[in-house]
């Protein structure tokens, strides 16, 4: 399957590509299932929705996941619900009924069996299995996704749809959605941003042996909608090595 690539100058061309993206998937459903992600890019994106989207997007039918929490209390620094509280959810004071968050403070164990019988509960599902309208993420510098690492690239093959992880570094535990769940929603988006990510984006969109270490590489919806939205400095070497295959095929 091959990834729509968008490539965009300025991080704000960027987000507005995709709330506009976001806006016309939302507009075509009577209740819009989104998934989202946490991070420092997503706060970009989340006050361009606040802003410029408040009117444009009815926000009352959006039911609102998250696809990977570190194991924190929401009120923690670190909480990715407690960045999209302060960026999404109170600015486009979104129903409290509308946002299903994973409890970070709880036992990463039992969370990661509640959210998945949550999703189960919530989201409609196809084939047994729930399918979210969108599911936004992210890619860090080492090639991981919501909180799949490369470090346990097993869990790729989880049968479940959420599942704990440790990150690799500090130890943190995290609950996160598997790749099963993020490969059964209707349309996937990546928002990568900054230079630190143009080896990792070029070897997963050059299908490169090297990505096969990398969970970012094996998002792969089956619906065949992914979207990778990239600035400049994310794309940079992806395109120079397009351009230097061109130029060797002309």
């Amino acid at each position: 399957m091959t990834p729509n690539i968008q490539i965009y100058d300025t991080s704000g061309e960027l987000v507005e590509a995709l709330s506009r993206q976001i806006a016309s998937l939302a507009n075509q459903k009577d209740i819009f299932y989104l998934a989202v992600s946490g991070g420092k890019t997503p706060v970009y994106l989340f006050d361009h929705l606040a802003t410029h989207y408040k009117d444009s997007i009815n926000w009352q039918k959006v039911k609102i996941f998250w696809v990977d929490e570190r194991c924190v209390a929401p009120t923690h620094e670190e909480s990715n619900f407690l960045m999209a509280q302060k960026h999404l959810l109170e600015p486009l004071a979104i129903p409290e009924s509308n946002i299903f968050r994973m409890h970070g403070e709880l036992d990463a164990y039992n969370e990661a069996i509640r959210y998945e019988r949550t999703i189960r509960e919530v989201v409609p599902s196809v084939n047994q299995v729930p399918q979210f309208d969108l599911v936004l993420l992210g890619m860090g510098s080492d090639g991981h996704t919501a909180s799949l690492f490369p470090d346990r690239i097993d869990l790729i093959d989880s049968d479940n749809l959420c599942t704990i992880a440790k990150h690799p570094q500090s130890g943190q535990l995290r609950v996160s959605f598997t790749m099963k769940l993020i490969n059964h929603a209707s349309h996937v988006a990546f928002l990568v941003t900054g230079a630190d990510k143009a080896t990792k984006v070029e070897e997963i969109l050059g299908e490169k042996p090297e990505a096969d270490m990398y969970p970012a590489a094996y998002v792969n919806p089956q619906s065949g909608n992914l979207y990778w939205y990239l600035d400049k400095a994310a794309a940079d070497d992806w395109e120079k090595k397009n351009i230097l295959a061109k130029a060797t095929r002309a």
